[in-house]
């Protein structure tokens, strides 16, 4: 045996090995005797390293040499630290210290941005590092340790694929209204923690399926009751009371500027119970309006686009409004959408785009795109590659036999030989539907216009559909201009009063949609949004602003 090496290493090292496995009773006294043998960290192929149920209480900084590493499994041993190298492992994908002695994480530990899967439960740990850069993080589990709150970073919107937190006995005091911006989040167990009450805004993450709640001394005993009951119950309550809670701000704000139009208001009497909501509708312009050409290549791909331009919105309203449109979509893709199967929705922040586009179809390595909240370019043909290997890392994790509702819309563009893109003036990909938009024209908080798409190999009929509805649906949030009848606003009451009512039909609101014209390449019309015939709902008023 070469310089003391381990029989298991060295047959690892001589037939070239991907995975190590160390365990058992003979492991264990040769950690006692003499330590870990430091020949593991020689092994550069290695793709999985397990070390389980041994007395081993530290590991060398030479981890890091084991650049090839997509699973680190370190399972009940004695392990007191971690090292700050364990931060160069680029290409980890699953690790787990369960059931260790760990006080405390590498900041480091940020750094893994390739990461899915991180268990960290049955240790020590008072803090953990920052997560907001494990952009593909789907499962977390730090269950059983001493946490005085979840970890920094983990609200952050780009965590899209974060699926499960298991944040179980630990001494957790609250939970930030900012979790809201899982958009994925599928399962939250806070059990056996310190928790008095729990955020609105919980309500708002669109796919959560179940919330464990447990042995916490909530103030309001009803949430407890309603989570033994049934998890949908949980949240229709907490989204009444985020409806109060808004409502109440709402309120404030309605009666300061009431109180300044007071000495301008005339004798008009019933007229605010007739005010409606209104789609006011801009005239596409030939000399201005955003035109998007449709190639003969995607007709056979993804063949169905309507488009429209949202002007006038202002995220700044609230602190959560622009969380409420970002939540919407994906309610929409749940729901109409069924998953994204049907139709997919893109939207765009119109001062970074430049027309006119080109919705066209080209060969996956052709297609260039810098996906939202990455910041490399990447080829269609490589995001599909690590999207399908993230989906099939996550149906083998839950044990399933087929993709998760999540992953199926990758099915769409399977065994194609070509894929669909929207392109600006200058060839730009800004979209690739149905899988991601481009980080170049990312809507922020402060847009004021988008362009919005809808894109469906199905029908140009459940394009309109969908799209109608998220129309109707952002005019609902409020984020638009407030309706006006001949440019004043009624009084609702005798001066002094209190705000009794704050529904929509007694403060309208107005969103301002601009058509956009889709051609085929010979020039011929194929749909303009909305035209005449759209927009006929009988919940709100719309205003054609045409010649």
């Amino acid at each position: 045996m070469a310089s003391g090496m381990w029989e298991e290493v060295l047959a690892a090292k001589n037939e070239n090995r991907r995975e190590l496995n160390l365990q058992g009773t003979a492991i264990n006294k040769r950690i006692e005797d003499r330590g870990l043998d430091e020949n593991i960290f020689s092994l550069t192929n290695l793709n999985l390293l397990k070390i389980a149920g041994t007395p081993l209480v530290t590991i060398s900084d030479q981890l890091s040499s084991l650049t090839n590493l997509t699973s680190l499994m370190l399972t009940n041993n004695k392990l007191k630290s971690l090292p700050s190298s364990i931060g160069g492992l680029v290409t980890l994908k699953v690790l787990d210290v369960s059931g260790n002695n760990l006080e405390s994480l590498p900041v480091s530990l940020s750094n893994l941005v390739n990461i899915t899967s991180l268990n960290a439960n049955l240790n020590q740990l008072t803090t953990f590092p920052d997560v907001s850069k494990m952009k593909v993080l789907a499962y977390l589990s730090i269950s059983r340790n001493k946490l005085t709150s979840l970890p920094d970073g983990i609200c952050d919107p780009s965590l899209t694929l974060l699926s499960t937190i298991d944040a179980a006995y630990n001494e957790i005091t609250s939970l930030p209204a900012e979790i809201s911006n899982l958009s994925h989040l599928i399962k939250l167990d806070v059990s056996s923690n310190k928790l008095d009450s729990l955020p609105p805004e919980l309500s708002e993450c669109a796919k959560l399926r179940e919330v464990l709640i447990i042995d916490n001394k909530m103030k309001d005993r009803k949430l407890l009751k309603l989570a033994e009951h049934s998890t949908k119950a949980l949240l229709n309550y907490l989204k009444i009371q985020l409806e109060k809670q808004q409502a109440l701000e709402s309120s404030k704000n309605k009666k300061t500027d009431s109180s300044k139009k007071k000495k301008k208001a005339g004798d008009k009497k019933d007229v605010e119970d007739l005010e409606r909501d209104i789609m006011s509708v801009l005239q596409f312009e030939t000399e201005k309006g955003l035109l998007i050409t449709a190639t003969p290549a995607v007709m056979s791909v993804r063949q169905y686009l309507v488009c429209c331009i949202i002007r006038n919105l202002d995220f700044n309203k609230s602190n959560n409004m622009f969380k409420r449109f970002i939540n919407l979509q994906t309610r929409l893709h749940e729901s109409i959408c069924e998953k994204r199967q049907t139709a997919t929705i893109a939207t765009h922040d119109m001062k970074l785009i430049k027309g006119p586009l080109t919705y066209d179809a080209a060969r996956p390595h052709l297609i260039q795109i810098t996906p939202l909240f990455k910041s490399k370019i990447v080829t269609a043909e490589v995001l599909m590659k690590e999207l399908r290997e993230e989906a099939e890392a996550f149906r083998k994790e839950k044990k399933k036999s087929t993709l998760s509702g999540i992953h199926k819309y990758l099915e769409l563009l399977k065994d194609k030989s070509l894929y669909p893109c929207l392109k600006d003036a200058d060839g730009d990909v800004i979209s690739f539907p149905p899988i991601t938009n481009s980080e170049k024209t990312k809507v922020s908080k402060e847009t004021t216009d988008i362009l919005v798409e809808v894109s469906s190999s199905t029908s140009l009929d459940i394009c309109k559909k969908v799209m109608e509805e998220l129309l109707k649906e952002t005019m609902l949030t409020g984020v638009g201009t407030p309706a006006e009848d001949s440019g004043e606003k009624k009084e609702s009451q005798a001066e002094g009063e209190p705000v009794a009512d704050t529904s929509r039909m007694r403060f309208p609101q107005k969103l301002v949609v601009e058509q956009v014209k889709v051609i085929d390449a010979q020039g011929n019309l194929r749909v303009i949004f909305p035209s005449r015939v759209d927009l006929q709902n009988p919940a709100y008023d719309v205003i054609r602003n045409y010649e």
